[in-house]
Order: C-alpha cells, then sequence, then structure tokens
C-alpha cells in the first residue's frame, strides 16, 4: 500500500508541500477581495486556472499524464516547445 507521503513523492511534491504555508499560499491566491475569506465564485475560478494550466490537449478532460507533467514540471505543451520542435511534430502537408 503507498502511503500519502510516497504518493506526494511520486508528483514531485516534497514533505514541505503542506501545512501552514501551503494554506497561506492557497489562500492568497484564491482569495482575489483580500477579504480573509474564500467564496465560492473564488473558489472555482482558482481550480479553473489550476485545471486550464494542467490541462495541454485541450479536450476537456484532464488526463492522469496531464496531472502528472504538470506536478513533475514535465514540459509537453505546443506553447513550450521550440519552433523547430512544433515543425517535426507536423505531417508532410503541415509542413508546406
Amino acid at each position: 500500500m503507498i502511503s500519502v507521503r510516497q504518493e506526494r513523492m511520486s508528483f514531485g511534491m516534497g514533505p514541505g508541500m503542506d501545512g501552514p504555508f501551503t494554506m497561506r499560499m492557497m489562500m492568497a491566491l484564491a482569495d482575489t477581495d483580500n477579504d480573509g475569506t474564500i467564496s465560492l465564485q473564488e473558489f472555482q475560478t482558482a481550480h479553473e486556472r489550476i485545471f486550464k494550466a494542467m490541462h495541454t490537449n485541450k479536450d476537456g478532460r484532464l488526463t492522469f499524464k496531464e496531472l502528472q507533467n504538470f506536478m513533475c514540471g514535465t514540459m509537453t505543451t505546443a506553447q513550450q516547445q521550440t519552433p523547430a520542435q512544433q515543425y517535426q511534430q507536423q505531417t508532410p502537408a503541415q509542413q508546406q
């Protein structure tokens, strides 16, 4: 059985990724009106931004691989590729 700590480590999250620091960071990012609380709208907006950042193939569904790439910092999106890499992934018809 894999522990929560081992699971976090498999996603590149060290032991310091929980606790008071993370709570303060989450509050600072989500509490956009700085009233000391997170409304449902603020909560949904923050999670939508996270989803969009993880969701690289834009098919409307988040895959395990997209989540893993995001958590581990793997660069896989077209925006993170050089023009030469993007060109190499095109079909011959697209390259013309």
